[in-house]
Parts: structure tokens; sequence; C-alpha cells
């Protein structure tokens, strides 16, 4: 079946100005743009649907932090919308969690090319280009069954063009109607239709058909489902906020063409790329081999058109004299200001480095320990991986403490660092309890 060509851009989660989690102690450099990342990277996708002569944008949700009451997004919006009018390209805004239509004011004079979705609207909505439907939007959400009508073949034809063509059919969940947690672990083992409400999907009458773009409400992560026909697609985040917001940032160009409905690019705007990189330390790794495998990471990364910042955060694990003085932060600082030299001459972005070290028993490098020093790590290894929160777990085993002093070293638990108080643990023990075998028959 023919389709009227069309270019448009899906982006979600911008959250203007909402800022940053997690960070450590950095440069000023790098907190201004840590500050500015979101409105920048906004700027770049506005550039972006110049460059790619768009027909339209599409936002689905938390365009916006309500709760965060920022003129500078209000500013950026206004400015980005105007630019794209210029170019006569449509703005369609679907409100989210964190941006509900209220939030939007619209009461305010928005550019004419801006158009806002009602989460209970369910008709099908015509996107022109001039005077030609180029694409239909229709919103799912929490309104009766019987309104997620799929579109009838014949019905559809009454779409068609002088050219016999019809425009893409894009449907959109509203945050009214994500799904359970329970249907969220189908979504994660791609069995998209097991998710779908039956309302959505074909039935035994094969003059129904599906639309071709179903939009998903699905937090900061990348999604992409085939469906039976069309595809459904979530962009994720235009940029990460935080180290777990690392994985496929950046919005999502829709081709379509006269015969291939549907291509889908990613295209990545973020001014700040989050980097998580793990390394594993041998008990002999020297200061110099280390240093060259940070390197080696880093270069095997290519940096994107628009990145200004890398925000890396090493995860070492293991064991040995070069880890135990990399707790010492003066001792991270003399590593990451040697690495910075040594990548002066490279093309990379602005570094800014953070460490979280895990240590790993020693006799997991060595052919054997003591039965004492095994014993004790097995111990502790069992403890720490059974339970989600082992030092609440140790508190509430603690019989001879009354409830007050329990619910007193509870509210300090949950502020100290787990991994840091095992990895203290660890060395101990093997200090402590590394004693040889004669030893241990006569103790």
């Amino acid at each position: 079946m023919s389709y009227v060509p069309t270019r448009f851009i899906h982006a979600a989660n911008l959250r203007l100005d909402h800022q940053p989690q997690g960070v450590a102690t950095i440069s000023e450099a790098a907190q201004h743009l840590l500050e500015d990342c979101t409105l920048h990277s906004f700027a770049n996708l506005v550039q972006c649907c110049l460059d790619q002569s768009v027909d339209f944008l599409l936002l689905t949700g938390n365009t916006f932090v309500e709760s965060d009451h920022s003129i500078r997004a209000r500013i950026a919006l206004i400015d980005g919308f105007q630019k794209l009018a210029a170019h006569n390209i449509q703005v369609l805004v679907i409100p989210g969690e964190s941006d509900p239509l209220s939030a939007w004011d619209l009461q305010y004079h928005w550019p004419e090319n801006v158009t806002f979705f009602s989460p209970g609207d369910h008709e099908r909505f015509d996107i022109l280009r001039e005077t030609e439907t180029v694409a239909t939007l229709q919103l799912f959400g929490s309104a009766p069954a019987k309104t997620y009508q799929t579109l009838k073949l014949k019905q559809r034809n009454q779409l068609f063009n002088k050219h016999n063509q019809r425009p893409l059919s894009i449907g959109c969940m509203t945050p009214a109607s994500s799904t359970t947690a329970e249907e969220s672990a189908t979504f994660e083992l791609d069995s998209f239709s097991l998710a779908v409400p039956d309302a959505f999907q074909n039935d035994d009458d094969s003059s129904e058909v599906a639309v071709d773009y179903l939009s998903l409400p699905k937090g900061t992560s990348h999604h992409t489902f085939e469906m039976q026909p069309g595809v459904a697609h979530h962009p994720g985040t235009a940029q990460g906020l935080n180290f777990g917001e690392y994985q496929k940032n950046g919005v999502t160009l829709a081709i379509v063409n006269s015969e291939a409905p549907l291509e889908l690019r990613r295209i990545k705007v973020a001014p700040v790329r989050w980097l998580p990189l793990e390394l594993e330390l041998e008990p002999h790794t020297s200061t110099a081999q280390l240093r060259q495998q940070m390197k080696s990471a880093l270069l095997s990364r290519k940096p994107g058109k628009h990145e200004r910042l890398w925000m890396v955060c090493w995860k070492l694990s293991g064991s040995g004299s070069l880890l135990d003085a990399l707790e010492d932060a003066t001792q991270q600082a003399e590593l990451t200001s040697a690495l910075q030299q040594e990548l002066k001459q490279q093309q990379l972005s602005q570094l800014e480095h953070t460490f979280k070290l895990e240590f790993t028993p020693i006799q997991q490098h060595r052919e054997s320990g003591t039965e004492l020093t095994d014993s004790y790590l097995r111990q502790v290894e069992s403890f720490r991986t059974r339970f989600d929160a082992p030092l609440e777990r140790l508190i509430s085993r603690a019989g001879h403490l009354d409830p007050q002093w329990q619910q007193r070293l509870k509210s300090i638990a949950a502020e100290l660092d787990e991994v840091q108080i095992f990895n203290t643990a660890i060395r101990n023990g093997q200090s402590w309890l590394n004693i040889s075998t004669d030893e241990e028959h006569h103790s």
C-alpha cells in the first residue's frame, strides 16, 4: 500500500532545565554545562528539525517538570517553537506526568504552529502539509474501550489523496493508560502484543488495520517493538540526567516513503554523555597499566556531534595495593590528571571523573587461601548477595538492641555506602585472618 511521504521527529522526556542528579565535585566549566544541558539538547533538537526538513515535531510527555517552575524552560520552548513556525513546522504536544496540560498555561498565546492534545481527546487529528494530510494522530488513554476503534480499510481509503496514497496513522498512548508492573515485564521480553490492550489489536476481521506507529509512555529508556502491522516506539530521553540514563539517548527521526512505510533513525542531540566504564584490576596491576586501560576504554568511544562533556564513572573491581590506594581522593586526582595529559592531543570532549571501587577476595587471584579466610569471605559474600538491604538486615537481627536504638541505626544505615562497608570488611578479614594452617590448628 502506498503512503504519503513525510518526515517527523519524535522526542520525549526533554525535562527542560531540570538539573542532573548524583554529581560529585566537578569543575566550574562542567557545572555550567550540566546546568544547561537540557536547554542545549532542545536547541539542538530544533536545529535538527530544520536540517531534516521535517513536517512536524511530536513531543510525547515530560517536556518540562512542572514542579521546577522554570522560567528558562518556558523561554526555551517559546523561542524553539517560533523558529519552527518560521519554517512551517508543526509542533504536536502530548502532555505527560511531569507536564500535565494545566501546566502549559493555555491562556498564553503560543505560536500558531503548536497544537496541544488533552488526554481525554480521542478524535482523529489530521496533520497537514499545506492542504494535504500527511499523517493522522489519535490518542489512546483512559476512555472507554469503545473509543479505541481502529480504522477500517474503507475508512482509510477516504483519506487517500489524488495520488492514491494514504497518510501514516499515529497512535499515542497517554500516561493514563500506561501499563502495570506485570505488563512492564512483558515489554522487556519484547512481547508487545501481550501488553497492549485488546482494543489496540486486530481481531478476526481482516479489514481492520492497527495504527502504523504507536507512541509509548515508557520512561527514559529507548524501546522499539514490532507490531503486526506497524511499530510501537518510545525514544527514551534526549539528554540523560544521571549515570542510570546513559543508554541510547536521543530523539527519533521517522521517515515515511511512498513504498517503504517507516524508517526510524536515532539522532543524538545531547551535549553531555554519561559514561560508566568497568575495569578489573589484578593484584599486580600498576598505575601505568591502569592508565593505559582507562585510555583505551575512552578512545574506543566516538564522541557525538553535539557532545561537549563526558561524565565518566570508573567502576574498578579487584584487589591489590593500587585499588587500596585509590580509596584516597588525592590518588584518584593524580591518576586522572596524568590520564588527561596523555589524552591531551585526542579529539575528546571535556572529561569529568568519578570512581566506584569494589574489592573482591584475594583468593580469587591466588591458588589457595587459608581455611579461616575462605570461610569468612564466603559468609560475607553470601550475606551481601542474599539480601537487598544487608545493613538493615544486620541491624534487625541484633536482638540485644532496644527498638529505639534499632530505629536510629536504620536511619543511619540508609545514608551509608554499603559497597564501601563491605569492601572494608573484606580487606580487614583478609588482613586479620590470613594465618597459616599450623596456626589454625593450634588456635
